[in-house]
């Protein structure tokens, strides 16, 4: 549903120079692309500049978009390729804590115990997502996070399938297997 009114968004934007429409595509957009690129910048402010240069680009280019089938992938590879332009330009790019803003809501009928296990097991979830090489860790996020499909992944990404597939493989068996050796060596010390 989210997606098809993106969809309409972005087209009444395109074909019609509709204004609302692109107000209404930014508000439904710009948090994932701002997550995204702050995940390839490491730094809010510049973050927030791409992200809203990627908006600008798409208004100010509004009436030769109207091909464009997936929006949502094209924002983010718009927004990778202005974090590639300015990390061309930065001598120190460092990889990007995506999680640092993510907040995990616990439901209220949990006991306090269980709110502190899911606390615990989302700290080191997240401990462990961090630790992911760089690819995996995108590709992961870009799927599980942004509920991408693997061939916009690939797209985004200038990937293969195959590799998006693969990456994802890896980050799933090392997200297991630390998550699940944590708590084997917690229980060891109880």
């Amino acid at each position: 549903m989210i997606q098809r009114k993106i969809n309409e968004l972005f087209v009444d934007m395109a074909t019609n120079n509709d204004e609302e429409s692109f107000r209404l595509l930014y508000d439904h957009c710009f948090v994932r692309v701002l997550r995204f690129s702050y995940s390839l910048t490491r730094s809010r402010e510049v973050a927030e500049e791409i992200t809203n240069d990627v908006f600008l680009h798409c208004w100010q280019k509004r009436a030769s978009l109207q091909h464009i089938r997936n929006p949502e992938v094209y924002l983010f590879v718009v927004a990778r390729n202005k974090a590639i332009d300015f990390r061309r330009k930065q001598a120190n790019f460092h990889h990007v804590d995506l999680l640092e803003d993510i907040h995990v809501e616990i439901a209220l009928e949990s006991n306090p115990e269980e709110m502190m296990i899911s606390a615990e097991m989302v700290r080191r979830l997240e401990l462990s997502i961090e630790q992911l090489p760089p690819k995996c860790k995108m590709i992961y996020l870009l799927i599980k996070q942004y509920g991408l499909k693997y061939q916009e992944v690939a797209n985004i990404l200038n990937l293969s399938i195959k590799t998006v597939e693969n990456q994802l493989s890896i980050a799933v068996k090392r997200l297991t297997t630390a998550v699940k050796f944590s708590f084997e060596k917690e229980e060891h010390h109880k």
